[in-house]
């Protein structure tokens, strides 16, 4: 199984205006923007999944599209790899004749099972059969919070934390390691929208 971003990318959690209310940055003239601008996207990049689904917070922040691909209908691909799932845009799999195919959506419905999304047949539904294809298998769906504005406070109290570390250690060399509490403070603050296995 493997994922790859099919529309979307890492979108800023924090204005400008605010990082530098945050930072306390009083000047008018702009002199800090590129800077700060830098450890917002920074602070962004952090927290979101990278192109293949991995780091951050474990989902994307802000939604995006994303296909997951298998060899056939096994658990890891009905088991979506991300919380946050919104909807699934198309079930599409490659027959054992090699013809490209599309599952209707009512065949399907998507579930919750703690804080992971599955897909599992209508009553009376199977899965259909595939041809050997590594990638027979392939879902889109969107995963993410609806939009900047959707995305809950406390994640962006951790970009801003975030943001004060890369800003502050801008122009270090090597000692720009996160400190211990900041490293914390993200932790504790995003603790709850990580992925409990159940």
């Amino acid at each position: 199984m493997w994922l790859e971003r099919a529309s979307g990318a890492t979108q800023r959690l924090i204005d400008l205006a605010d990082a530098k209310a945050y930072l306390r940055v009083l000047d008018d003239d702009g002199d800090f923007d590129a800077e700060i601008e830098r450890a917002i996207d920074a602070a962004s990049t952090f927290l979101n999944v990278d192109d293949d689904g991995f780091g951050g917070l474990g989902f994307p922040i802000v939604a995006e599209s994303w296909i997951v691909r298998d060899r056939g209908f096994t658990s890891d691909v009905l088991s979506l790899p991300f919380q946050r799932v919104t909807a699934v845009d198309s079930v599409e799999y490659t027959d054992a004749q090699g013809v490209a195919q599309t599952m209707p959506a009512e065949d399907y419905v998507l579930t919750k099972r703690g804080r992971r999304f599955c897909l599992v047949p209508m009553p009376g539904k199977y899965w259909p059969g595939v041809g050997t294809a590594p990638d027979a298998v392939r879902i889109t769906f969107t995963a993410g919070f609806a939009d900047v504005g959707a995305v809950p406070d406390d994640i962006k109290a951790a970009a801003r934390l975030l943001i004060g570390h890369f800003y502050e250690n801008r122009l270090a060399v090597g000692d720009a390691a996160m400190s211990r509490e900041i490293a914390l403070g993200v932790d504790r603050l995003t603790a709850r929208y990580r992925r409990i296995c159940v």
